[in-house]
């Protein structure tokens, strides 16, 4: 029986399933292997054998508890009552592995750099971008196009009600169904009317009008813009619907996307920049939008919007 449960367990991993259905036939497994257990002390004790008898049936009723803690992690939302875990956990200094889904890979074989070239990270500061209603249209259209293409996920990053539940309650935030967000394909900036305008698409051809670059940094975009030269180094989507928690368990809500940017600069005439202003904006950017980052929802002209991780783009 246990060489059989061994070679099951073995070709099992030539299989290309989800981790939570292998991790559901590992208990199903687990439970029959335990069975055995009961049949094996049963015998000895019918032959008259107590001592191995009873030694096997105290080790068969010990595995029979975890088999029972795992079939209601796995088979259910909830939690089981008794669950000793997290005492094992603690006293044995271990930290509980988080299960991975399986789930596309949306950074492959390195960083996902933006299709407009690779900006220094020290020379980037978070952008706010200001969008009127028609403007809010085209984000959420380009959010359809992305889920279309397969280029935007929204299986709020591989995470179950359960892992939800457990992660608003410690951050006491929504949690997103695009998770971190998806890098915008294609993105450019324009100066127009002396305003810094990001179009955003699939590609050019579809690129639209997403809103007017208001803020960088902690400064409005018309106080810094006759001491540094700015370019749009990234744009990614973030928002959309996401989850919170209910009074019995989590509850999804509707919400529109938004654009999120972040600008390089470089001063006016310089080829390398020299610690001036603007290296202190940066610094003081970086720090206030760290601690900003939970804090409150970006606003637009029609509506606040809660938090996403990737909010601290638009402090």
């Amino acid at each position: 029986m246990l060489s059989f449960l061994d070679m099951v367990n073995h070709y099992l991993g030539y299989i290309n399933v989800s981790v939570k259905i292998k991790n559901r036939i590992y208990v199903i497994l687990g439970a029959l292997g335990d069975l055995y257990l009961f049949y094996i002390a049963v015998r000895y004790l019918q032959n008259g054998h107590p001592f191995w008898g009873l030694l096997i049936l105290l080790i068969a009723l010990v595995l029979l508890y975890f088999v029972y803690l795992n079939t209601v992690y796995f088979f259910t939302q909830k939690k089981a009552p008794f669950d000793i875990s997290p005492k094992i956990e603690k006293m044995l200094h271990m930290k509980p592995k988080e299960v991975e889904e399986d789930k596309p890979r949306r950074t492959m074989g390195g960083r996902n750099i933006p299709a407009n070239g690779y900006f220094d990270e020290k020379k980037i500061l978070p952008g706010k971008l200001t969008s009127t209603p028609i403007e809010q249209a085209n984000i959420q259209n380009l959010a359809g196009r992305l889920q279309q293409n397969q280029l935007l996920q929204m299986d709020y990053s591989g995470l179950g009600d359960r892992e939800i539940t457990e992660q608003t309650r410690q951050t006491g935030k929504p949690v997103y169904a695009s998770g971190p967000g998806a890098l915008i394909p294609y993105f450019e900036m324009q100066t127009e009317n002396n305003q810094l305008v990001v179009y955003a698409g699939i590609n050019q051809a579809e690129k639209q009008r997403v809103g007017v670059v208001s803020t960088v940094g902690l400064q409005n975009v018309a106080d810094v813009r006759d001491q540094i030269e700015l370019y749009l180094a990234n744009a990614t989507l973030v928002g959309g619907p996401f989850k919170v928690l209910g009074r019995t368990s989590v509850i999804e809500q509707a919400n529109d996307f938004q654009v999120a940017v972040q600008l390089a600069y470089k001063h006016q005439g310089d080829t390398k920049a020299t610690p001036t202003s603007a290296d202190r904006m940066t610094r003081e950017s970086t720090a206030t939008s760290r601690r900003a980052r939970y804090d409150e929802a970006p606003q637009t002209e029609s509506e606040s919007e809660p938090m996403t991780r990737t909010s601290r783009y638009h402090h």
